[in-house]
C-alpha cells in the first residue's frame, strides 16, 4: 500500500488521541502534537519503535502562536485530525464564567484556530482534509453539560462555515461525534460520587440507551476519523458523523 502524505493529530497524548495516532501511523508518517509534550513523546517512541514514522510536538491550542509553530514545523501536511479538548460537569447554576471561558477557549476557539491555520497552509500545498471531534452533546442536551455542550455545538458551526469557505480551494472539513466512549476521561468520572450522578451509575449503565447495546471503544472513533480522512471520502464534506451505537436517535 503507498504511503499516504503527513497526518498531524492534535491532542494525541492520551485516550481517544493516542487510539487515532496509532492507527493512523499505520500508513504513513504522523505527528503526535498534545499540550502534554513528553506523553506524546513518549508515544511517538512507541510507535517508532513498532516501524512507523513518528514524531512529537507540544502545542497549546490556545495560544496562536503555539499552533503557529506546530503549523510551521509540519510543512506539507494533508491531513489533520483536532482531537483536543477539555471537559467540564456540574449544575449550570454553579457554573462560573471563568470555567465556561476556559472550556470554550479550548475546545471552539483553540480548536477552531487550529483548522483555521491548517487550512490557510493546505491551500498553499494543494489541500487536504481535516476531521475533528464532536460530541453528540452537540446536538443532544447534556444535563450538567453546559460548558461542554456549548464549545461542542459552537466549534462544529464555526467550522461549517469555514468549510464552506475553504471547500472550492481543496480543503474538506469533516466531524466525527462519539457518544460515551470508553477513555480516561470517562473512567474517572465513573470512579468518583459526582462521576456516578453524572453518568446515571457504572459506564455499563449507559447500555440500555444504545440500541448497539455498548459504549464506544477509541478504536471506534479512530476509525471513523482514518475513513473521512481518507480518499474513500472524497465527496463527503461538513459532515457529523455519529459514533454512538445509535444513541443520538433518543430512543
Amino acid at each position: 500500500m503507498a504511503q499516504l502524505p503527513l497526518t498531524v493529530i492534535v491532542g494525541a497524548a492520551q485516550g481517544i488521541g493516542a487510539e487515532v495516532a496509532r492507527t493512523l501511523a499505520r500508513s504513513g508518517p504522523v505527528v503526535l502534537a498534545d499540550i502534554r509534550a513528553d506523553a506524546a513523546a513518549e508515544l511517538a517512541a512507541e510507535l517508532t519503535a513498532s516501524g512507523a514514522e513518528a514524531r512529537a510536538h507540544g502545542v497549546d491550542v490556545t495560544n496562536p502562536e503555539s499552533v503557529a509553530a506546530l503549523v510551521a514545523a509540519t510543512p506539507g501536511t494533508r491531513r489533520l485530525a483536532i482531537v483536543a479538548g477539555a471537559f467540564s460537569a456540574g449544575p449550570s447554576l454553579e457554573l462560573e464564567s471563568a470555567e465556561f471561558t476556559r472550556i470554550l477557549s479550548i475546545n471552539l476557539v483553540g480548536a477552531y484556530d487550529v483548522a483555521r491555520q491548517y487550512s490557510a497552509a493546505m491551500i498553499e500545498s494543494g489541500g487536504g482534509a481535516i476531521v475533528a471531534i464532536g460530541s453528540i452533546a452537540a446536538r443532544m442536551p447534556r444535563l450538567r453539560q453546559a460548558a461542554y455542550s456549548a464549545s461542542k455545538a459552537g466549534m462544529r458551526q464555526a467550522m461549517r462555515v469555514l468549510g464552506l469557505e475553504v471547500r472550492e480551494q481543496g480543503v474538506r472539513i469533516n466531524f466525527v461525534a462519539p457518544g460515551p466512549t470508553q477513555s480516561p476521561m470517562m473512567a474517572e468520572l465513573a470512579a468518583d460520587h459526582t462521576g456516578i450522578q453524572l453518568w446515571e451509575g457504572e459506564l455499563e449503565a449507559w447500555r440500555p440507551r444504545i440500541p448497539d447495546g455498548r459504549v464506544a471503544q477509541p478504536q471506534d472513533v479512530a476509525n471513523a476519523i482514518e475513513f473521512l480522512l481518507s480518499e474513500k471520502a472524497a465527496h463527503i464534506s461538513l459532515h457529523d458523523l455519529y459514533v454512538d451505537g445509535g444513541e443520538s436517535l433518543g430512543m
